[in-house]
């Protein structure tokens, strides 16, 4: 790995070294919205990364999880290579990665309230028009529980100009197909419509890593004038996807990287939801947003390789938003005000089926089942005051409380004798503040800084283990996990040709959630149990950068380095486990005469330790470093692209483990060299 350390180093040395005439880029007119309303890049007081449509259509990613790859300050890790199941990593959390990171899709909560963490499918990349990366905790005053690593915002295309068609197909390895159709436009300026449907497919790389999944949406945006509007927003979303299970070093050495141990096990998805909103624009009275939505998602486990009991979930989610903005002058200073109220409510049905080798899918008999109500009401408010002209302050607070109601039952159909019926509430409450100061020292680049505090209550089954008797318990002394986070950050714009971002942050988090996979060892707890850190330290250096080496060639890069570790307790000072030091990108973009252009992208994921090894007995997962490479040729509506994954034909696996009981390391192997090729016609 020495070798390839060393040729980031001087790829990074290279992209310093060139020198170009001083022109001016206006980055601060970027407009984004990481306040909840639109506001430029210069004036935001954290680290914040947008992947454009523009960006999206040059990489080849596949889903929305596989876009942050190259983004400083994320770690993906894909258990099956087929986006089916991945978790999204920022800030160094390791296998709770996905519980402490906020995904919304245009403004709306898409984290499910159990453990399953967010389907990264659910939003087909086909619908994405931007992706919004809020880095670190800040973005808990204005959208609070999950926030700790930071907020991804997914913001999905609506209709525009005349009426267009946009048909898309895709082949590629593994027996991939995608087709997909769209469909938008305007009408008079005042109705914008957005339709979509799709279906993709894939055998996958391993066994049984099948993936299927069907898609529509739509966006409907009516503007009665300039002062009122409304919106309506729906999707459906199905899948059906293999659960190989991982891999043992013997299964790989006996059987290959592409066995799969758990042949028949598999889950089917169900998953739409619908918003509904109105808009109230109203001079010198400021902006008022309502939206109503609701949300449904059916997920059905069968483990019927693994001989476990069949899983139904169901989760039922109800929210209520509302916001209000004033832009006005404070002291002849521009001063902007937001507040508002986010109330949702999640019904959570489980349902464990009894597993019979003699029995049928539907012959087989309920064992237990969970009814789970989860209300979190928050309220928030936010100022932005321009001190001067170019020194900008934030300032927030939020207080959000979430009441949980259990509900559970046994029927005790495997005979090792019922599980208490638990019928408890708990209603945890917590706070967020934020600080930050942004400065732009010139029109394009600014210095910023920041400190809050974010949080992140239990998810529903997080409460729940199975003692040494194998009877299901709930532990209602979980509490929920805050952080205290610093950002200190630079975004510099040196010339037309160059510009970069640099960024260090800090957080201390206190009653980190974990699942102590060692309590399995101590004869106490079947599967181990959900208990809280007693303090931990995330911390690290985020940079970027961007050169335009002449009219056809970019080169650009980024860097991040992670130190996350315990800070007390019996794991003090060792490392957290999955949490990599060193991650990086590189890339070189060449645009070529008759509208061709060529890429290619290495990125470096370095060593990490195993899952389930807080104590760091064990070595570490090896690095890897993988190229991606695309080329596309575009002619009026017509786009036709072709790309390479893994060019270099690296074996490696994103995720791994090691059993708590003997030691035995186990691997989710991630694809070799694989192939896609892409056709997009718009008329």
């Amino acid at each position: 790995m020495k070798h390839k350390s060393i040729v980031f180093i001087l790829i990074f040395l290279l992209l310093n070294s060139f020198s170009f005439a001083e022109e001016k880029v206006d980055l601060g007119q970027i407009v984004i919205t990481p306040y909840r309303y639109e506001e430029s890049l210069t004036k935001i007081t954290s680290g914040f990364t947008v992947i454009t449509s523009e960006e999206i259509k040059n990489s080849n990613a596949g889903n929305i999880a596989e876009t942050l790859k190259s983004i400083p300050g994320i770690t993906v890790r894909d258990w099956y290579g087929n986006g089916a199941k991945a978790a999204v990593d920022m800030g160094g959390f390791g296998e709770q990665a996905a519980l402490n990171v906020l995904v919304l899709v245009d403004g709306r909560r898409v984290n499910d309230v159990d453990l399953s963490g967010v389907d990264w499918k659910q939003i087909p990349l086909f619908q994405v028009d931007r992706i919004e990366v809020i880095h670190g905790g800040s973005g808990a005053v204005l959208y609070g529980d999950n926030a700790s690593g930071g907020v991804i915002n997914i913001i999905t295309k609506k209709g525009s100009g005349e009426s267009k068609i946009n048909l898309e197909t895709e082949y590629g390895s593994y027996d991939m197909n995608k087709q997909r159709l769209s469909l938008d436009g305007e009408i008079d300026n005042k109705f914008s419509y957005w339709l979509s449907g799709g279906h993709e497919s894939t055998h996958g790389y391993r066994h049984n890593t099948f993936d299927k999944d069907t898609d529509f949406a739509s966006k409907f945006i009516y503007d009665f004038n300039d002062i009122l509007a409304i919106r309506f927003n729906s999707g459906f979303h199905t899948s059906n996807y293999g659960m190989p299970g991982s891999l043992y070093q013997d299964d790989i050495n006996q059987y290959g990287r592409k066995h799969a141990r758990y042949g028949e096990d598999h889950t089917n998805n169900k998953d739409y939801y619908f918003v509904t909103g109105i808009k109230g624009n109203f001079p010198n009275f400021g902006n008022f947003d309502l939206d109503f939505s609701y949300r449904q998602k059916d997920t059905d486990s069968y483990f019927l390789t693994s001989e476990l009991d069949t899983l139904k979930n169901k989760t039922e989610t109800f929210g209520v938003t509302s916001k209000y903005t004033l832009n006005n002058s404070i002291f002849g200073r521009n001063n902007k005000f937001i507040t508002g109220i986010d109330f949702y409510r999640s019904l959570y049905n489980s349902q464990t089926l009894y597993y019979s080798r003699t029995a049928s899918i539907l012959e087989r008999e309920l064992n237990q089942y969970a009814n789970i109500n989860k209300n979190s009401f928050g309220s928030y408010l936010q100022n932005e005051f321009s001190i001067f002209e170019k020194l900008v302050l934030v300032g927030g607070y939020r207080y959000e409380f979430a009441r949980y109601t259990f509900g559970y039952h046994d029927n005790d159909l495997h005979g090792w004798g019922a599980s208490p019926d638990q019928d408890k509430k708990v209603r945890p409450g917590m706070q967020a503040f934020n600080f930050g100061l942004a400065y732009t020292y010139k029109d394009d680049s600014n210095i910023f800084f920041n400190a809050g505090k974010s949080f992140r209550f239990p998810e529903v089954d997080e409460f729940t283990f199975i003692d040494a008797n194998y009877q299901k318990q709930l532990d209602i002394d979980l509490k929920p996990q805050s952080s205290i986070n610093y950002q200190l950050g630079l975004r510099h714009t040196l010339s037309k040709h160059i510009k970069g971002s640099l960024s260090l942050f800090r957080m201390n988090v206190r009653d980190e959630i974990y699942l102590n996979a060692q309590d399995f060892l101590s004869g106490n707890y079947w599967t181990g149990r959900n208990e809280n850190y007693d303090k931990t330290i995330h911390e690290g250096i985020e940079a970027a950068l961007d050169t335009k080496l002449n009219d056809w060639a970019t080169l650009f890069g980024n860097y991040t380095f992670t130190n996350a570790y315990f800070n007390g307790g019996q794991y003090k000072n060792n490392k957290i486990p999955l949490v990599p030091h060193h991650k990086g990108s590189v890339g070189l973009r060449f645009i070529l005469p008759k509208n061709i252009t060529f890429s290619i992208v290495g990125s470096y994921v370095g060593e990490r330790y195993f899952l389930n090894d807080q104590a760091n007995d064990y070595s570490q997962l090896n690095g890897y470093m993988v190229a991606d490479t695309n080329l596309s040729w575009r002619h009026k509506g017509l786009t036709l692209t072709f790309g390479v994954n893994n060019l270099f034909n690296k074996q490696y696996s994103e995720n791994a483990g090691v059993k708590v009981d003997d030691g035995v390391k186990f691997y989710y192997p991630n694809p070799e060299r694989n192939f896609i090729l892409k056709a997009t016609c718009e008329f």
